[in-house]
């Protein structure tokens, strides 16, 4: 009986090692972050204008996140710039739809970064 239990131990769990190995190989074609893996975050392209980044600010907020820490007086309304606040709705918007790298686009005015862009006292998850 000792080696049939050692025998359906080492079954199951190579079984469960490849329904994990599938599992993170799809998350991670699809641009998921996976356990363990750096942070990753949706910020303005450099060149990105003023006036784009003001449609990415409007539509973002528009799309069900929280705007609020980012109006007038909130924990991230300071610098009140069109860069810095289009950067917490975009990232923000990104994090809404699972970080995958298709909610990082922006039509063509956001990049991705490992660089936390949080300040002092407006934090980025």
């Amino acid at each position: 009986m000792k080696s049939l239990s050692s025998v359906s131990f080492l079954l199951l769990g190579t079984v469960f090692f490849h329904l994990f190995s599938s599992t993170a190989v799809e998350a991670a074609s699809k641009g998921k972050l996976l356990h363990g893996e750096d942070k990753r975050y949706c910020v303005p392209k450099p060149e990105a204008s003023d006036a784009a980044l003001q449609k990415n600010l409007d539509w973002a907020c528009g799309q069900g996140i929280d705007c609020s820490p980012i109006q007038p007086g909130g924990i991230c309304g300071d610098p009140a710039t069109v860069r810095f606040r289009a950067q917490f709705a975009m990232n923000s918007y990104y994090r809404k739809e699972g970080s995958v790298d298709s909610a990082c686009d922006f039509s063509g005015t956001a990049q991705i970064t490992h660089v936390d862009p949080s300040s002092e006292k407006c934090k980025y998850v």
